[in-house]
Formats: structure tokens, C-alpha cells, sequence
């Protein structure tokens, strides 16, 4: 690629770093930044960057590949967890003996999106013998952002890790989520009660970290509501429970390295699940 073609991506990009859009949109906005560039000059860059994974292109629009997104921004924050010792927001991977960090979120969505991230990025710098354990009374994330699920579901497998999820509800959809996470390496059980007072409350335990999330108990109760109500999987449940995740709440994720929760929630989920030994 000549150094104009590597310019004229770099615009691209960057204009699609504010979310997908029309093709003639990106043709002009393009232009806007580097004027004299030719509708011909952004339609070669934006097949060659379809070609490499980085952009999906649907019908006539333009968006970057979440994909790539994910596994560039895995790359910085590990080079700078590696190079720096600490790295912005991904500063919790170097966080030290009774310390925390809170993150707080608008709406679900957007924590899903960052715990995701945030456990991906704990898997790189965790031994692979060393196992997940997860504790969500309704395991929405599946239903809601089934293909970052998936994507994270296949990054541990490949390193042979054992997941072990436990819920605490038995309405159809707690129920089918049985026939998706299976296996020795994918365990899913539910327990006969709540383990917590208050069902807003989740963990992970990844190694050294600990994860917890306090959710917007209102939203809560709507998702409750959702999983009384939905009898099986399909558009109009897809759609329902969309609208749940993205409606305006108040959540918190808190990431530290408690020993003793670690210790007590690990002794507290083991008997569930068949644990391979090393």
C-alpha cells in the first residue's frame, strides 16, 4: 500500500470509530478531513480493510468489526500492562494487596462490554490451569451479547481452562442455558435458593481477582420479570430484553484482590462442579 492509500485509511478508520455508516457518508466525511481524496481511492481502502477483518460491510453501510476492535485494544492494554506497569483503565490488572477499583456504568450493556474485556484480559496474564467461577443469579449476558459470550466461551477453551457458572433461578430460560453450557470444561448448575440476600449482587473469581457487580436493582426486577414472563428464545424476546439492557440505570463493577472472598466464594461454588486436578 502507497503512503497515500495508508492516509486514506487512517481516516477511514477514524471516522468509523463513531459508529457504523453509509458508504457515501464515509466517502464524504473522508474528503472533509483530506481533501482531493476520490470516491474511488475510500471504496479500494474499504475493500482491502473487509478483506482484512477490520470493517463489516452490510448492504450499503460501513461498520468496524467488533473482532478486531476487541483484539487491538487486548493488545495495547497487555503491551502496556507488560511495558508500564500500569495501564489507564485496564490499571486493574496491576492492582496490589487490599485495593479496589470501581467502575460504574449507564446502562448493562456497557458493563457487559467492559467485563468481557476486562476477563479477557485477566486470562492473559492468569495461568491456564487456573480455572473461572462465576456467580449469576440470572445468566442474561448469554441471551443479551450471545456472540461476545461465545467469543469468550472459545478463548477458554482454547486455553483449556474450566468455567463453572452458578445461577439461581429456574424460569424456561435459566432452564435451557443447560443445553449450551455442558461439558467438563462448561459447567452450568443451579442451585435450590439465592446464595445472597439481594439479587442484584454477581461475582467472578478469575485467579487473584475478583469481580463484583451491583446492579441497578429496578433493572433487576425488570429483568426478573422478563424471565417470568419469556418462555422461549426467540425475536420478540431478543428484542425485550434489549430494551432492558440499554435502558438508562445505575451499575457498578468492583475488581480487586480480596483473599478472603476469593477463598470463601471458591470453597462456596466448588462442590457444584467436577474440578480437574493438575
Amino acid at each position: 500500500m502507497d503512503s497515500t492509500d495508508k492516509s486514506v485509511e487512517d481516516e477511514v478508520l477514524r471516522v468509523l470509530q463513531k459508529g457504523t455508516l453509509l458508504g457515501t457518508e464515509i466517502v464524504r466525511q473522508v474528503s472533509l478531513l483530506r481533501p482531493h481524496t476520490t470516491k474511488q481511492g475510500v471504496y479500494r481502502v474499504l475493500r482491502k480493510l473487509k478483506d482484512e477483518e477490520k470493517v463489516a460491510i452490510h448492504g450499503k453501510f460501513v461498520s468496524l468489526n467488533i473482532q478486531w476492535v476487541n483484539a487491538m485494544s487486548e493488545f495495547f492494554s497487555l503491551a502496556g500492562f507488560h511495558y508500564s506497569g500500569s495501564t489507564g483503565t485496564d490499571s486493574f490488572l496491576n492492582i496490589k494487596g487490599r485495593d479496589k477499583i470501581t467502575y460504574s456504568f449507564k446502562n448493562l450493556n456497557l458493563l457487559d462490554v467492559f467485563g468481557i474485556h476486562a476477563l479477557h484480559m485477566m486470562g492473559m496474564v492468569i495461568d491456564k490451569r487456573v480455572s473461572l467461577f462465576a456467580y449469576n443469579p440470572h445468566e442474561w449476558f448469554f441471551w443479551a451479547r450471545r456472540e461476545a459470550e461465545e467469543v469468550f466461551k472459545e478463548a477458554m477453551n482454547k486455553d483449556g481452562r474450566q468455567l463453572f457458572l452458578v445461577s439461581s433461578h429456574r424460569d424456561p430460560l435459566d432452564l435451557e442455558l443447560r443445553k449450551h453450557y455442558q461439558g467438563d470444561l462448561l459447567q452450568y448448575y443451579i442451585v435450590d435458593k439465592p446464595l445472597f440476600p439481594k439479587g442484584n449482587y454477581y461475582f467472578c473469581l478469575f485467579g487473584d481477582y475478583l469481580m463484583e457487580i451491583y446492579f441497578d436493582e429496578k433493572i433487576v426486577e425488570e429483568l426478573d420479570e422478563f424471565y417470568k414472563m419469556t418462555k422461549t428464545w426467540n425475536e420478540e424476546a431478543r428484542l425485550a430484553l434489549q430494551e432492558i439492557v440499554l435502558k438508562s440505570s445505575k451499575n457498578k463493577l468492583v475488581i480487586s484482590k480480596n483473599r478472603r472472598k476469593i477463598d470463601r466464594y471458591k470453597k462456596m461454588l466448588s462442590p457444584y462442579f467436577f474440578i480437574k486436578t493438575t
